[in-house]
């Protein structure tokens, strides 16, 4: 089935007022809103409908990492985009309404991202209807006032799925907060809660995870989405159920439960932060625990869980069918597939080409395009070549030179066995894995809609080049971000303009990340360790690491530190743009990482300046192109100083070691007398 419009309109469409305020019936804070009180709301199947649909609203819209991160477009705050890739340096944005938001210069009372007071609403609205919502309701003869048995069921199991979510989300972001024990009147002015413990907090979203999985909801909710026989790379939207693509089942309770255990045994919450160590609270309670070696082994039951539960359900990697990896790593994202434990059919590539995030990392001569977003060299350099290994490894890496290379990603004609040629492309960019190609646009990487009356249309990023349009419009690294872009989209002709795609919260590969990470911790000779990294490294084109060994190439089988390495990076590289890096980064307590002005690793968390490179395009390149005269525009073949092919510094951004968690806002510590700071938060 085309899934152009397809997977945005049933999201939309889908769950009475799911993606709809309900403001204009309730008024959370208040509780009343237009003459209607809690008893009426709960009596009336429209309005208990659009009470329930209020609650997914705090489902991140990660795919936005361009301007939408400085609006306020949900209605619920810029904390629910995705900020945090450029808070990281994961990415970078050029307009410079965002890119100062990676200078980090927020203080506890100038937090721009916050999620603590929308969360803390949704939750109480979730304790409500759960405390509310009857048995069933209405007359089944009036099936639009009617609510059954089983989807009053279905709804609580959804209800108790998105309170311990909205509370995971809290969690991974400022640490342990406060559990609220019961429904309060919000015009109670005595109100106040103290901050639980990691343990408590952690305790508390799994019970509410055990009542889904194996407690009191344990039968409400469906396994998967899945509801038919077939194979995904046959594109088959049939086969699931995508009227109800946000709605949570039992795989996506297994993958949050299992997250959640990953995150408790990290070193941020696992002993490892030493000023959180001496954390208390207004009665003396410490709220981060001394390392605890069996919360590993927790997390690894419970990835197991979800691992047998993807296996007995025929699900694992995608793999497009034809098997090759640059087409598998592009079709992952543009449809629905056995790959996905949990997705939003909501995303802000679903807009098109002609606006939001599509049109912001297209290159600016592109019709449509706002080229904006995109990458440091920093990012560039993780990738591996396409031997396997780090670019420092490769004696075939060089920086010095260009060659013809043939773009992977490009049709002609739609001759999908055709692709088009680059000319004087920069060795850097050649002989790399495929999600290089499938994830970055670099200088001179031809477009992946080729045109006989414009043949090299593409991205030029390089003074005088046509991608370049104004202080708002470039590539300040000299790249764009690529992964995500639909490749049959262009604002021009008959192409179309719009595609249907999921955005992913849960995939496997994140999770056979999460188990080689957790064996390795417990074992490092754990068989399963390079079994899982393998897996993703196969699919991503690249030798495993077992055959590096094996062919004499590299070893670092049953090397702890070795394989940490290996598994951080390859969840750096496979997750990119995702939204998972800032949260691995700090879970990890590498946040703060940075290279000095002699490209030297600095691996410390203590507070410095994080220095950010990309190409200097305020230079020209080889070859760029003019797209009024349509045609090449050739320079002096030079690498260097003077050249774009120079590594330069873009950014300095201040770092303090207390961005390890983010500060709880000024306003909830003016209005608490029991909360407390986050450690080095003043």
């Amino acid at each position: 089935m085309n899934s152009i419009k397809f997977i945005r309109t049933i999201a939309a469409a889908s769950l009475i007022g799911l993606f709809t305020s309900c403001s204009d019936y309730l008024d959370v804070s208040k509780e009343l809103s237009q003459n209607l009180d809690k008893e009426e709301v709960f009596s009336t199947a429209k309005y208990l409908k659009q009470w329930y649909g209020e609650i997914y609203r705090t489902c991140p819209l990660y795919s936005e990492t361009g301007l939408g991160v400085n609006s306020n477009e949900s209605g619920l705050g810029k904390g629910f985009t995705n900020p945090w890739a450029i808070l990281s340096g994961e990415l970078v944005c050029a307009h410079p309404n965002v890119l100062k938001h990676g200078q980090n210069s927020f203080t506890p009372s100038s937090t721009e991202f916050n999620k603590w007071a929308t969360c803390y609403q949704q939750i109480r609205q979730a304790m409500v209807f759960l405390q509310m919502a009857p048995e069933s309701l209405g007359d089944a003869s009036n099936q639009d006032g009617y609510i059954s048995v089983e989807e009053m069921r279905r709804m609580k199991a959804d209800i108790t799925y998105l309170l311990a979510y909205n509370y995971f989300q809290l969690f991974e972001l400022y640490g342990p907060t406060p559990i609220i024990p019961d429904v309060a009147d919000p015009e109670d002015e005595n109100i106040d809660y103290a901050r639980a413990s990691v343990d408590e907090m952690v305790n508390h979203i799994d019970g509410l995870l055990e009542s889904i999985i194996n407690g009191e909801y344990k039968n409400d909710l469906p396994e998967t989405i899945k509801q038919g026989d077939g194979a995904d790379y046959d594109h088959d939207a049939s086969i699931y159920d995508l009227n109800n693509i946000l709605r949570p089942t039992k795989a996506a309770a297994l993958a949050l439960r299992a997250r959640l255990w990953v995150y408790a045994a990290s070193p941020l919450f696992n002993g490892g932060y030493k000023e959180a160590l001496s954390l208390v609270d207004t009665e003396g309670k410490r709220l981060f625990p001394d390392y605890d070696a069996t919360k590993w082994q927790t997390a690894k039951t419970r990835l197991e869980d979800l691992l047998k539960f993807a296996e007995s359900h025929g699900m694992g990697l995608y793999y497009s069918k034809n098997g090759d990896p640059h087409t598998s790593i592009y079709e992952l994202f543009q449809y629905y597939n056995d790959e996905i434990l949990w997705a939003n059919g909501n995303n802000d590539y679903n807009d098109g080409v002609t606006a939001k995030m599509e049109a912001r990392t297209i290159p600016g001569d592109i019709p449509s395009g706002m080229g904006n977003v995109g990458f440091y060299q920093e990012m560039i350099d993780l990738f591996f070549t396409d031997k396997g290994v780090d670019i420092s490894e490769d004696q075939e890496y060089n920086e010095s030179g260009f060659t013809d290379w043939e773009n992977p990603c490009t049709t002609i004609s739609g001759k999908i066995t055709e692709k088009h040629v680059d000319k004087h492309i920069f060795n850097m960019y050649t002989n790399r894995e495929p999600r290089f190609y499938a994830d970055v646009t670099y200088e001179g990487k031809s477009w992946h809609i080729q045109r006989n009356s414009y043949p090299d249309w593409g991205a030029y990023f390089s003074k005088g080049g046509a991608a370049y349009k104004d202080n708002t419009m470039h590539a300040r690294g000299g790249y764009l971000l690529y992964k995500f872009n639909n490749r049959s989209l262009l604002k021009e002709g008959s192409y179309p303009t719009d595609w249907g795609r999921p955005w992913i919260y849960f995939r496997l590969a994140d999770f056979y990340l999460y188990y080689a990470e957790v064996c390795n911790e417990i074992n490092p000779n754990d068989g399963n360790i390079i079994k899982y990294l393998d897996m993703v490294r196969k699919r991503a084109g690249i030798p495993g690491y077992q055959e590096l060994k094996d062919t004499g190439v590299k070893n670092i089988i049953g090397d702890q530190e070795a394989q940490r390495e290996a598994i951080y990076r390859e969840r750096n590289i496979e997750m990119m743009g995702e939204g998972n890096y800032y949260f691995d980064m700090h879970r990890w307590m590498r946040a703060g990482w940075s290279k000095d002005e002699s490209g030297n690793w600095i691996k410390d968390n203590e507070d410095k300046v994080l220095l950010r490179t990309g190409m200097d395009i305020d230079q020209s390149a080889v070859e760029t192109f003019n797209a009024q005269k349509n045609t090449a525009i050739k320079f002096k073949e030079n690498i260097g100083e003077g050249s774009y092919y120079n590594r330069v510094v873009k950014d300095k951004f201040p770092w303090k070691k207390a961005m390890l968690l983010y500060p709880v806002p000024y306003n909830e510590m003016q209005k608490s007398k029991l909360a407390v700071q986050n450690p080095l938060w003043e």
